[in-house]
This record gives C-alpha cells, sequence and structure tokens, in this order.
C-alpha cells in the first residue's frame, strides 16, 4: 500500500519538471547558442511519460513488480535530471561571479557575461557523461514503458488529478455518538443566536461552517444537530462533495424535502422550484463535504435560500477554512475526540458494548488502538470494525502494533478520506506536505525554517509582486487552513502534524524522505539509496559508524539535524572530521541544517557544495566559516544566530550575490563585517549591521539593500563619521523594515560628538510603516524631529534607552497605535508633561508605560497646556515607575483600565489625590512612601499585592500565588 501511494507525487514531480524544461532562463540560455534540440526531446519523451502514469498506478496496484521497478525507475532519473539542470543554473552563477570579479562592474552580476556559453558546460567531459547518461535511462524508460503495455491517457486525467468521491452521506445520525455533547449544544445555540455585526444585519440565511480535518467527525456532529433542530420549518440534507454543481445540489435538497420528492422528476428549474417552496419559510439546510472555494458558485447556490424566513440557517462541513472564508461565516473549528470518549466509541464498534468491563484482558490494547488513532473517530470506528466479534487477545495485540497504512485497503476507511484531502491539494502544495515525511510524528516544525527548506529545493515558485518568502508563508497558511497542519499550543511559530497525516506523507514521498526513526532495521535502510531528503535526532554524541546509512545518500539534497522536543542535551557533539567525511560524499546538498552542535570548525570542503542553498549553524561554538564559503554562489541562506564565539564573516561573504538571509543574532564577539557587503542586493533579512570606519564597512553599505525587511540592528552607530554616510543608509526608503534597534556604544564618555550624533540621528529617519523601534545611548541632547511624528501610524512599541544628555521628551502622545512605551536612563529628563502628550487625548491605544532609572526627574504633569484637563490614558494596562528618586509629582488618575502597577524606590512621590483602581489585579509597591500607598483606593479586583514599605519591612502576598508570611 505505502508504494502504491508513494507515487501519488510523481506526476506532480514530472509537471515541474516539464515546467523547468520548457521555460525559464535555462531555455532561453540553449536557444541562444542554438541547442534546445536536447530539452526538447527530453520534454516530449517526458510528456509521454506523464500520460502513461495513471495505467501504470492502477497496474502496481495488481501487484505487477515490473511496474513497480519501472516506477521506481522513473521518480529516480526526475530527481537526477531536476539536478543536472541545478547543476548547469550552478555553473552558469559561477561564471557571472568571474565575470564580475574580472570587470568589477556589479551590474554584470545580473546578466550573462558573453564569456559564458552552454557549449562549454556541455563540452565539460563529467556533464557531458551526466547528460549522456539521463539521455540514455529516459530512451530504456520509454521501452520498458512500451514493453509494459502501459497506455498512454491525457495528462489531464491522470491519476493525482481524478476526483475522487466519498461515499455519499444521509442525515441518519451514528447509533454511539459520545464525547461531543458540549461541541452538539453549541452548535445547536449557534442555530438561534442573532449574529453581530453590521455585515451581518439581516443576513438570511445564517452560515455556520463546521471545519475539521477529514475522519475527525464533521459530518457525525452535523447529523446529531440535524437530528435535534426540531424548530424549523423545512429540512434538507445534501451531500456535496468535490463538484459542486448548483443545479444537482438543488435537486438533492428537493428530492431530500417531504412531500416533494415524490413528484416524479419534473426538475428542469429546481432553483426556481425551491425558492418558491422556501419562500417564507424558516429552513435549515447541511451541506455536507463542500470542497469548492469559488465564490461565483457559492452565491449561485446561495441566492435560492434567500425567500426564506428569518432564523433560517444552513450549516456547511469542510475540511479547508477557506471554504468558511468564501461563506463569509466565522468557523466552527471541531478539535480531535478525547481518548476516553474514543475508547467508549472502540467498545462499541469492536464488542458491541459501552464500555471494557466485561473483556478486563482487551482493555489495555484498546488504550494502545485509540492512541494510535489521535482523537479521530473514523479510524477508530475503522479499527473496531476490523476487530468485530474478536475476543482473542493476540489479534487485539497485532492491531494496536500495526500502522493504519498497512491494513487491507478493502476495510481501510481512513485511507481513502486522507487521500482525499491530498488530492483536492494544488500541485505546488503536494510537494511541500510530502516535503514533511523528514519530521517524525509528534514533531514540532518551526514555521521559519520549514518555509526556507522549502525555497532551498525549489518548492515556492514566485507570485507576480511578492517576495518568495511571502509566497512560502502563503504555502503553509494554505496547508493550515485545509488541516494538513495544526498551531502548537504553546507557540504560534510552531506547527505540528496528525500522526495519520504523518503516516500519509511518508507514503506519498516513498523512499526518498528518510528519517532516523523511520528506518529501523537493515532491510529498510537499504532503501537509503534513493533518498534525497533526510532527518536525524541526535544521541549526546554523534560517532561516525551512526552517519553511515547517510554516506550511501550519494544524491541527498536535504540533511537536517531536528532537535529533540524537549532538548535533552545542552550541546550535540559532531566532530569536524566526521562532519568534513560526510559532506565530501554528499555533493548535491541544498540544505544543511547542523543547529545546537557543539562545532568548533567547519570543514574547507562546505565550499564545494554548489548546490547548497540554505546553511543552518545556528548555536554552535564556531569561532570561523572558511574562506570557501564564497565559492557557494548559490547560497541564499546562511543562519549563525547564536554562535557566541563568531569572531568574524570571511570576506568571501561579498560573492554570494544571492544571499537573501543572514542571520547574525546573539554573535556577541562578532565586531565587525565583511567589506562591501552591500554588494548583496539580493539580502532581504540583514539582522545586524556593525559601523565600521573603513571603507567598504561605513554605514553607507546599507544604501543598495532596499530589499531588507524584519528585524534591523545598527550597532556602533558612535562610529559615523560623516552624517552623509547616515543619509545615503536610505533608511526612509526600506519599507520592509518592521523592527528597528539604533544602538550607540555604552557608557557615555566625554570625546562623543554630540552634534554629529544628532545629524546621524535625524538622517536615520526610518519608513513610516516602522512598528518597532529602540533608541541607545545616543548622546544627543534632543531627540530627532520625526521622532513622535503622527505619520508613524504603524508604531506600536517604542524604547528609549540610556540616552543620558536627552534634556525632554518628544511628542509621543501623537503615536496613535503606539501599545508598549519604556523609557529607561534618560537622565537628564527632569519634566514630563505638555510636550510628551501634545493633545488632550494623547497615547489611544497605550497599554504599557515604564519608566525607569531616571535620576533627575522631579514633575510629572498630567494637563495637557493651561487647561485643568487632566489627561486620560484609556487602555493603559501596566504602569511601572521604577528608581526615580526625585521624582515628587503623582501617578495619573485617569488609568481605570489598570491591571498592574509597579512602583519601586520612589520615596518622594506625592500621595494626593486618591486614585481608584477599580480593575487592578496585581500591585507591586517597594521602596516609597506608606501615604502614597494609602492613596491607591477602590482596588476591588485585586488577587496580587508586594508592599514593602521604605521604612521598614511589611511583605505580604495575597491571592493563590502565595500565602502570607508568618
Amino acid at each position: 500500500m505505502e508504494a502504491t501511494i508513494g507515487e501519488m507525487i510523481l506526476s506532480t514531480i514530472l509537471k515541474v519538471l516539464l515546467k523547468q524544461l520548457a521555460s525559464g532562463e535555462l531555455l532561453s540560455l540553449m536557444q541562444r547558442e542554438g541547442l534546445p534540440t536536447l530539452l526538447n526531446k527530453w520534454e516530449k519523451k517526458l510528456q509521454r511519460i506523464n500520460c502513461a502514469l495513471e495505467d501504470a498506478e492502477e497496474k502496481q496496484l495488481t501487484g505487477d513488480a515490473g511496474v513497480k521497478l519501472w516506477l521506481e525507475d522513473l521518480r529516480n532519473l526526475a530527481y537526477d535530471i531536476e539536478d543536472l539542470l541545478h547543476d548547469f543554473d550552478a555553473q552558469a552563477r559561477k561564471k557571472k561571479q568571474k565575470a564580475a570579479d574580472s570587470r568589477r562592474v556589479s551590474k554584470t552580476l545580473l546578466v550573462v557575461p558573453s564569456c559564458f556559453s552552454p557549449r562549454e558546460f556541455v563540452r565539460d567531459q563529467k556533464m557531458r557523461s551526466k547528460i549522456e547518461d539521463i539521455d540514455h535511462r529516459l530512451q530504456e524508460i520509454i521501452k520498458q514503458k512500451d514493453s509494459l503495455s502501459l497506455r498512454e491517457k491525457e495528462a489531464s486525467q491522470s491519476a493525482s488529478d481524478r476526483a475522487q468521491q466519498r461515499p455519499i452521506t444521509t442525515y441518519v445520525p451514528e447509533p454511539c455518538f459520545v464525547g461531543r455533547e458540549k461541541e452538539k449544544m453549541e452548535v445547536l445555540q449557534l442555530l438561534i443566536e442573532e449574529e453581530e455585526g453590521i455585515n451581518n444585519i439581516n443576513a438570511i440565511p445564517k452560515i455556520i461552517p463546521i471545519i475539521g480535518m477529514g475522519g475527525v467527525g464533521k459530518t457525525t456532529l452535523a447529523q446529531q444537530v440535524y437530528h435535534d433542530a426540531s424548530y424549523f420549518d423545512v429540512k434538507a440534507w445534501a451531500c456535496v462533495s468535490n463538484d459542486f454543481d448548483v443545479a444537482a445540489i438543488t435537486r438533492r435538497i428537493l428530492q431530500d424535502i417531504p412531500g416533494l420528492s415524490g413528484k416524479g422528476n419534473d426538475l428542469d428549474r429546481p432553483q426556481e422550484k425551491l425558492w418558491k417552496h422556501l419562500s417564507g419559510k424558516r429552513f435549515l439546510i447541511v451541506l455536507d463535504d463542500v470542497w469548492t472555494e469559488k465564490y461565483e458558485e457559492w452565491t449561485n447556490l446561495l441566492k435560492t435560500f434567500q425567500a426564506g424566513a428569518e432564523g433560517s440557517v444552513i450549516v456547511l462541513t469542510a475540511r479547508n477554512l477557506r471554504v468558511a472564508s468564501m461563506a463569509g461565516a466565522p468557523a466552527y473549528h471541531l478539535k480531535e475526540l478525547p481518548e476516553d470518549a474514543c475508547l467508549t466509541l472502540l467498545a462499541y464498534h469492536a464488542l458491541g458494548a459501552k464500555s471494557f468491563d466485561h473483556h478486563t484482558p482487551l482493555k489495555s490494547f484498546g488504550e494502545k488502538i485509540v492512541m494510535k488513532c489521535k482523537g479521530l473517530p473514523l479510524a477508530v470506528k475503522m479499527l473496531g470494525g476490523l476487530l468485530r466479534t474478536h475476543v482473542d487477545p493476540h489479534e487485539w495485540e497485532a492491531i494496536s502494533k500495526s500502522r493504519i497504512w498497512d491494513l487491507p485497503e478493502a476495510r481501510n476507511e481512513i485511507l481513502p478520506s486522507l487521500k482525499l484531502s491530498y488530492h483536492h491539494l494544488p500541485p505546488h502544495l503536494k510537494r511541500c506536505f510530502a516535503y514533511c515525511a523528514i519530521f517524525p510524528k509528534d514533531y514540532e516544525i518551526e514555521r521559519d525554517e520549514l518555509i526556507h527548506w522549502w525555497m532551498a529545493e525549489g518548492l515556492v515558485h514566485r507570485s507576480e509582486g511578492e517576495n518568495l518568502w511571502k509566497t512560502g508563508l502563503n504555502y503553509l497558511k494554505e496547508l493550515v487552513s485545509r488541516s494538513f497542519f495544526q498551531e502548537s499550543s504553546s507557540n504560534s511559530l510552531w506547527f505540528s502534524m496528525h500522526d495519520l497525516l504523518n503516516d500519509l506523507a511518508k507514503s506519498v514521498a516513498g523512499p526518498t524522505h528518510f528519517s532516523s526513526r523511520g528506518f529501523e532495521s537493515e532491510s529498510n535502510e537499504s532503501k537509503a539509496s534513493s533518498a534525497r531528503h533526510a532527518s536525524f535526532i541526535s544521541s549526546y554524541g554523534i560517532a561516525s559508524e551512526r552517519l553511515t546509512v547517510y554516506h550511501r545518500m550519494k544524491r541527498l539534497r536535504s540533511f537536517i539535524s531536528l532537535q529533540p522536543r524537549p532538548r535533552k542535551f545542552a550541546m550535540l557533539h559532531l566532530s569536524q572530521s566526521v562532519l568534513g567525511d560526510l559532506l565530501s560524499d554528499l555533493k548535491y546538498l541544498r540544505v544543511v541544517s547542523l543547529s545546537h552542535y557543539c562545532i568548533n570548525a567547519i570543514p574547507d570542503c562546505v565550499g564545494k557544495l554548489r548546490h547548497l542553498h540554505y546553511l543552518n549553524l545556528s548555536y554552535t561554538e564556531i569561532e570561523r566559516l572558511p574562506e570557501s564559503i564564497g565559492g557557494l554562489f548559490n547560497l541564499e541562506a546562511l543562519i549563525l544566530r547564536g554562535c557566541p564565539y563568531l569572531a568574524g564573516l570571511p570576506q568571501g561573504v561579498e560573492k554570494l550575490i544571492n544571499l537573501r538571509y543572514l542571520d547574525i543574532r546573539e554573535t556577541r564577539s562578532l565586531q565587525t563585517m565583511p567589506r562591501r557587503i552591500g554588494n548583496l542586493v539580493n539580502l532581504e533579512i540583514l539582522s545586524k549591521f556593525i559601523v565600521g570606519t573603513e571603507n567598504g564597512r561605513r554605514l553607507k553599505e546599507l544604501k543598495h539593500l532596499e530589499q531588507l525587511r524584519g528585524e534591523l540592528l545598527i550597532s556602533e552607530l558612535h562610529r559615523v563619521k560623516d552624517a552623509g554616510d547616515a543619509k545615503d543608509a536610505n533608511l526612509h526608503m526600506k519599507r520592509g523594515i518592521d523592527r528597528l534597534i539604533m544602538k550607540w556604544s555604552e557608557p557615555l564618555v566625554d570625546s562623543r560628538n554630540a552634534e554629529l550624533e544628532m545629524k546621524v540621528v535625524d538622517f536615520l529617519h526610518p519608513h513610516k510603516d516602522l512598528q518597532d523601534l529602540t533608541i541607545s545611548y545616543y548622546s544627543g541632547i534632543e531627540f530627532p524631529f520625526w521622532l513622535g511624528n503622527p505619520s508613524h501610524l504603524n508604531m506600536v512599541s517604542l524604547r528609549l534607552c540610556g540616552c543620558r544628555n536627552v534634556g525632554s521628551l518628544p511628542s509621543l502622545g501623537l503615536l496613535s497605535s503606539l501599545k508598549e512605551l519604556h523609557i529607561e536612563g534618560l537622565d537628564a529628563v527632569c519634566s514630563v508633561g505638555s510636550e510628551f502628550y501634545e493633545t488632550i487625548e494623547p497615547f489611544p491605544s497605550l497599554t504599557t508605560l515604564e519608566f525607569k532609572d531616571m535620576s533627575f526627574w522631579q514633575d510629572w504633569t498630567h494637563f495637557n497646556g493651561a487647561e485643568e484637563i487632566e489627561v486620560p490614558f484609556p487602555c493603559l494596562q501596566h504602569l511601572m515607575v521604577r528608581n526615580c528618586p526625585m521624582l515628587k509629582g503623582r501617578l495619573p488618575e485617569k488609568i481605570d483600565a489598570l491591571v498592574r502597577l509597579d512602583i519601586d524606590s520612589c520615596p518622594l512621590l506625592d500621595a494626593s489625590p486618591a486614585v481608584s483602581l477599580s480593575s487592578l489585579r496585581e500591585l507591586y509597591f517597594r521602596g516609597c512612601n506608606e501615604v502614597t500607598f494609602k492613596s491607591l483606593v477602590n482596588m476591588t479586583s485585586l488577587t496580587t499585592l508586594a508592599v514593602e514599605m521604605s521604612r521598614g519591612s511589611l511583605a505580604f502576598l495575597l491571592g493563590t500565588q502565595a500565602s502570607r508570611p508568618s
């Protein structure tokens, strides 16, 4: 079964390959040199093969060993052709760089120099041998196709595109309904609730989409709701499936309505008939198993139902969240069934009982079977059916140890259900999903890493007007919306797959994807030579013998070390010699990830991996990278985050013309940038730029990095000697940067040029779309004109730290979207008042306000201008005032939403008037006078209180977190 399903991806691979052969830079290069014949010949042969795939897959179902071998040979050939095309591209990039180096003209980085010829590439002996080998194998594949009598059909009818139908469902409820009583009551409540919001006023009918993965029980829930909803004039059920034919769906509804189904076959104008019958009546229609995402189709169906009375409802079930979006209704997400309910369901279908009370020897096996199903009722029901009336513990044990994927297809209901979800994926998402076969079960996948790996493997195709990263992110979002991934409950940037979907991915990918947990016997390890993508979860150290199997993967594209979750070791050990031996054997690697390894140095042979697109050495102990890194012309992502001993980057980095992501966060030993990093015009992520004084390392290197986005830390700004460098950096045009950190040196010294720094910060005006800004250790006497400008509509977080010469705060109250404001170490600020607010209604969105270490702050005025009207803080939830020893002002009064108040080491803080804090839940009060504490009144919501008076030692806690001290 696994081998059969494993060929489902093959037609998708061939389609991508045909697209590569038919268009793009490769074909134009060949045509310019008069060498398109070879590619045209290959394209025609692959088209013929693609048309024969459906027949091949059907014959494989009958156990035809010859066809199985043919499909394996074809899959390997398709990957090898991809590798050859990638070889060609790598050679082209190398020639480009050599031409650029010789001419020293940056524009030649963007065009193919005349000195490069595909003929030269073809004449290379190794490449010529590869081309001849592929040509010969392709001819053999065609001959074998003919000898196996494989019929060619239209590509549009290939197996991967065939519509697969679910069995027709009805409204008859399941006899055993357990564990969903709460969900049923919630949906029944939704039927009668009035919708809120302007967009839903007088909307007829109301739409309730029930969304969840295949087999989770959406139809079963809808059946129960349909059965219990007795307060409708008309009820009908229609199973829609993948063929969204408005007329056919309407006929099914008419046939299901009592009194209409027996009126003959005169249904030529079904929508008119249904309109007349529903007119003025309150109805409930269930549309089960909806797949369409086409808005026009949906609205054509929906207009018929607008004849109903107020209170009419359509319940639809679907696997794809986009169906709910198309219907314009909030989705009701159905989660997995709890294990105890699954155990009851298993007992019913296997033993005809409500529990295992009379079959206690089978209960432990039943619990293991339920764990295997991971909350999918359809899987529980299917396995219960296989064990129906069987009470032999050996049979139960065998099922508990088997994989659902290996069970007989004739009795396997979950298999076609999940296959159906896969068949409905567009081709580009099929390969992205199959790639996830490298992950073990229950593994939480980090979002950014996965997208990087897809991109490095060429699985993400650029959409017009959108960069590759955003396209990859949209791919992931779509897989989430289709229930192939679930967001982690602990971290919104981590995702996981249901165990059965993990099985599906492994079955689809076949032996091309290898996991160290997936090949436990020698017979399975023998398949490793076919692997193209591999993952590895290590123990404390990696000995060379543990990597033996990976040395046999000569065509491996991805080598990814996955981190145990939770991590069991502080650092995983991998010697330089072991790593060097491995990389020398794996010349086709596109992805290498060795995060969190105890690696001191990287072998020079890494520079020979000319196919490499992604290299992750984060959280390792490397001190340097070899200069050979400069030969990785295809490298797009270099991840060095958390390398504390990394002292510098090789000068060859400037040659990485395709580099898009350079992550050097948390590299405390890194003191300088490589020269001419401004040549890397494709950079999108440059997490840190360290300003230097030499040419090629100055701030103006940022000028041509127009695609920068995300976070950027500019450190050592005190090294800028010419304010024009800051102007040339052109920050105001870098719209993609949403988080900016400007950092001068600490501490401030007399030798600093405050006037120059004021000019520099003026020129470092960010784009108005900036969301998060930090300014640290700036020595100027005032902040720049642009800080506090209301045009920064997207600014949500601002930190001003250690700027000890600034005498007053800018008009930050005008930042309408600002949610967090942290002000620390501004020693020269003596008062905060109208210049801070600027308007009578400042900070409309502010939720967190912190003042810390303000040594000479004395006065806090809460009025704007001459008017004695106190400014409000309508959204403020957390206020901290810490270590402000000279502050004589008082707290603001209008802080009605405050949830947490932290006052520390402010002994002169005034007490009057009283401040009402009815919403306050947490109060931390230290080092202040008792009178101020007593001015805080009406704290009726308080759950946590910590008080330490400046005169002595009164400390206690209220609430569940701690008990009163003795």
